[in-house]
């Protein structure tokens, strides 16, 4: 992980989750950010491209926040019951937080 603790802030904002979750939660977030900024790239990992900066570790929490929000309705788009109406606007993470990153792209040489 970069230098930013994950694990504790997700840990004390959501305390039901067990350690296992939460490791599972940081994980996908970091899969979706490689999986958009390196598109290209299947190897991108932590080691090769660090996740570092204060914008893309905020990316990674408000992601791991929608993976714990939307969990339970994970595959779901939209959810209603009782008069009370949820729409997502993708089934994983929120088109708002997926067009927050810029794929990193280059020229083929």
């Amino acid at each position: 992980m970069a230098d930013y603790d994950y694990k504790t802030r997700l840990k004390t904002k959501y305390p039901y989750l067990t350690d296992d979750d939460v490791d599972e939660i940081i994980g996908k977030a970091q899969m979706f950010y490689y999986n958009i900024v390196y598109k290209g790239d299947l190897t991108a990992d932590q080691t090769s491209h660090p996740i570092c900066g204060t914008r893309n570790e905020m990316w990674i929490l408000a992601a791991c926040d929608e993976l714990v929000e939307k969990s339970g309705i994970s595959s779901a788009t939209a959810y209603k019951e009782n008069g009370l109406s949820i729409e997502f606007d993708n089934a994983q993470l929120s088109l708002n937080l997926i067009n927050m990153l810029a794929p990193i792209v280059g020229v083929i040489k």
